[in-house]
């Protein structure tokens, strides 16, 4: 035998343990597979989180307008409410001055018919004065007359004049 071969033994393989190349594509085709899923649900995910967010939004909006609304309603019926106690304090006043000013204007009537009566009664007594004195007067014409027929003299207080009567005038209004 020729020279004394050194024990040699083949190399050892480098790629033992490693997968090969068709194992790598379906492994990373399945990873990428997973990853596509892994994305999917995490769209997915996002989507239901951002439309969770959005109608919490919409919600409290919804919740804001309506509490915005109801103070707005409120404020007009506290001002409805003042208004109209307003016009009832108005309506009040108007009815007091309504009720003096037929009090005054009834008093007023009241006082003018007590006068016209006042000075009626006392026209009446000065007719009835003048119509007495008239009378009288005539009287003591009639005596005169009857004893100048008689061929008497006349009497004394023939020659009397009836006293006049004066009529006082109407007030000027």
């Amino acid at each position: 035998m020729s020279a004394a071969a050194p024990n040699m033994s083949a190399p050892a393989p480098l790629t033992v343990g490693m997968p090969d190349p068709n194992t790598i594509k379906k492994q990373k085709e399945a990873y990428v597979k997973m990853l596509d899923e892994q994305y999917k649900q995490g769209i997915m995910v996002l989507d239901a989180q951002a439309k969770h967010q959005k109608d919490y939004l919409v919600g409290q909006a919804e919740q804001q307008k309506k509490q915005f609304i109801m103070q707005i309603d409120m404020e007009a019926k506290q001002q409805e409410m003042a208004l109209e106690q307003q016009r009832q304090e108005q309506m009040m006043a108007l009815q007091q001055q309504a009720a003096q000013q037929k009090a005054a204007l009834e008093q007023q009537a009241m006082q003018l018919t007590m006068e016209y009566q006042q000075r009626k009664a006392e026209e009446e007594m000065q007719k009835q004065q003048y119509e007495m004195e008239k009378k009288q007067q005539e009287m003591q014409a009639k005596m005169a007359e009857e004893m100048a027929k008689f061929g008497g003299s006349a009497p004394v207080f023939q020659n009397l004049a009836p006293p006049t009567v004066a009529v006082p005038a109407a007030p000027a209004q």
